[in-house]
């Protein structure tokens, strides 16, 4: 839906304002703030625009309940609604206003294929403002965690791998994202003291060793084929599904960072995130499986996805001490140290 006077359609699901329940995914759970039908209630931005986007779809969008979490900011809205679809039943689903414009375009893109939630309608524009929205289908189940078992591991690098496959017909450009990898080698180093880190000797003594190493890893690293579209948040709390745990498949959300690169750069930094933790992996190896599904989707995961991910998981592990504000803490950074120490 481009134009306010004309709804485009296609088939639908999501929720991805929703954060994750506490027991589901590595990260801490981010509580819901329900808020009141009162416009003043709102930021004034999303108060203005909420009306006109019930006016420009008409008696299908009903029954708006507005929230918003923590980190939304600048009047960003999230709602569960009622969608009256082109057969008149009545759909659960799900609002958001606005969203990047990259993220709606792969919505649109992908939802027709089952990767991604089915988008109900959307648009780039409300009130004359330049604004991405869209409505999806709320989906009943999820985010994947400890209720699907270890098969939730296994429900994730499937739905990587289908991401992979149907975003090809997008061919990827753009510049892959460059972290700048010496700077948080001098910040990992900063840090690694032992008011900050545990074990601070060894700390010194791995990073000193990657910064010998920085140099080649970067030359390889750098030269990585950069032909898949990314998702660039790949993690649990970015899936659900449409039945009941332990089944799948797993569908994904939450595209407003996907870019060109490698898919050795989500499946890496899925793993990292149990680094920790790894028990919760259930004994799956979150890059061979995904691996293993890219093949199933007749694609090569390419000869040399050892090396990259070997390079990518030495490097996060290098940057684990400048990053404990973000990374999980303490217990995160003892584990990291203990990865760094195997590739330098």
């Amino acid at each position: 839906m481009d134009q306010p006077d004309a709804l485009e359609h296609v088939h639908g699901l999501v929720g991805d304002d929703q954060a994750p329940p506490a027991d589901l995914s590595p990260h801490d759970n981010q509580p819901l703030e329900s808020l009141p039908d009162a416009p003043s209630a709102l930021q004034p931005f999303g108060a203005a625009l909420a009306p006109v986007l019930l006016e420009v779809c008409g008696d299908r969008l009903r029954n708006v309940r507005w929230f918003r979490t923590d980190w939304q900011r600048g009047g960003a809205l999230t709602g569960y609604c009622d969608w009256i679809d082109d057969d008149g039943a009545t759909r659960e689903a799900v609002v958001k206003m606005p969203v990047p414009p990259a993220e709606r375009r792969w919505l649109v893109r992908l939802s027709s294929d089952e990767v991604t939630p089915r988008v109900y309608a959307h648009g780039t524009a409300l009130g004359g403002y330049d604004l991405a929205w869209v409505i999806m289908e709320k989906l009943p189940y999820g985010p994947v965690g400890r209720k699907w078992g270890a098969h939730a591991v296994e429900l994730l690098a499937e739905a990587a791998a289908h991401f992979y496959a149907s975003a090809r017909v997008v061919p990827p450009e753009g510049q892959p994202k460059r972290r700048d990898w010496p700077e948080l080698l001098k910040r990992a180093r900063d840090h690694a003291t032992p008011r900050m880190v545990p074990h601070a000797q060894r700390w010194k003594q791995a990073l000193k060793q990657a910064g010998r190493k920085l140099d080649g890893w970067l030359d390889t690293w750098r030269g990585r084929p950069h032909d898949t579209w990314c998702h660039g948040d790949l993690h649990l709390g970015n899936a659900m599904t449409r039945v009941a745990p332990p089944d799948g498949p797993a569908v994904l959300f939450d595209l407003a960072n996907v870019h060109a690169g490698h898919w050795v750069e989500d499946a890496v930094y899925f793993e990292h995130l149990y680094w920790a933790r790894p028990e919760r992996l259930g004994g799956h190896k979150p890059v061979k499986l995904i691996a293993h599904y890219l093949k199933e989707y007749g694609i090569s995961p390419g000869e040399d996805w050892p090396e990259l991910a070997n390079l990518k998981r030495a490097m996060l592990a290098m940057a684990a001490p400048g990053l404990m504000d973000t990374e999980g803490g303490r217990v995160q950074v003892e584990a990291a140290l203990e990865v760094l120490e195997r590739y330098v």
